[in-house]
Parts: C-alpha cells; sequence; structure tokens
C-alpha cells in the first residue's frame, strides 16, 4: 500500500482498506508448491515502488498506475454512496498534488485469523498466474493489520 491510499483510506474511508494480498512475502519459482509471480509479490512490489519514491521518477509508471488507482477507488466509493461528489474532487485533487514521495510504500502484515471476514477470492483471470494464491481483502479495518516500516 503507499503512504497516500492508506492516509486516503484513513481520512474518507473511515479507516478502511483495500488491497490485493498473497499469504506468501516474495516470489520464489522454484518452489513445486507455490508460484508468486513479481507483479503479485508484496516484496517485489515494495522494492519496484521504493526504487521509483527514492529516485524522485515523475514519469514513473508505478506511481501512475497507483495514482490512478486511488482516483478510481474514489468513483467506485462515489458510486457506492459512501462519499459525496465533493470528497471525491478532494481525493482527485489530492492524486494531482501528490509527489513521488507522497507515494512511498508501506507494508501491511495481514493476519490471517483477524482477516478472514474481509478476504474475497480472485478469479483465475485475474490473477498474475493461474496457480497463484491471491486475494482481496475489502473494507479491513486499521486495527486488523500491522505496518512494518523498512529502511
Amino acid at each position: 500500500m503507499t503512504f497516500l491510499a492508506y492516509n486516503i483510506n484513513l481520512q474518507y474511508y473511515g479507516g478502511l482498506h483495500y488491497t490485493w494480498c498473497t499469504p506468501y512475502f516474495g516470489s520464489d519459482f522454484s518452489s513445486p508448491v507455490f508460484t508468486v509471480p513479481p507483479s503479485s509479490s508484496p516484496l517485489q512490489i515494495y522494492l519496484d515502488l521504493k526504487k521509483e519514491v527514492d529516485g524522485g521518477d515523475l514519469h514513473g509508471t508505478i506511481i501512475k498506475v497507483k495514482r490512478l488507482g486511488i482516483r478510481r477507488g474514489a468513483d467506485v466509493m462515489l458510486k457506492r454512496g459512501r462519499i459525496t461528489a465533493d470528497i471525491r474532487d478532494d481525493i482527485r485533487a489530492i492524486c494531482k498534488r501528490a509527489t513521488p514521495e507522497h507515494f512511498r510504500p508501506i507494508m501491511c502484515v495481514l493476519p490471517k485469523t483477524d482477516i478472514i471476514p474481509y478476504i474475497e477470492t480472485v478469479p483465475v483471470e485475474a490473477k498474475a498466474n493461474p496457480l497463484s494464491q491471491e486475494y482481496i481483502v475489502a473494507d479491513v479495518p486499521t486495527e486488523a493489520f500491522d505496518i512494518i516500516k523498512f529502511g
């Protein structure tokens, strides 16, 4: 999750968060048990985003995707009636003004026992690899997970 998304979730969505996750931290294609492609690996996502943020890359594709994701999330929340059009517009303005530093990655650890009620399955066609274990965790409250700070 990005620092910006985390704070928008706190301020505008009542501390409820949405994220894709996997029970495995990194990629290991040598394992006969599981497959986590780099685009679904929490470790790889964190490292790639951190590299782009640390470089202050104003043209970075990861930051552009994260910025767009936050804006789309606000559109979804508006359609669901969870926020007003004014709040959606505020979130869009925040995204527009946000610097690369606002997109710095934060690592969330979601204990499985605490998030079971929030888990949604990901259809095979939406997974990065048909054999990967990926989940959507929606509307999970802040207190149901921990944040780890690296470096």
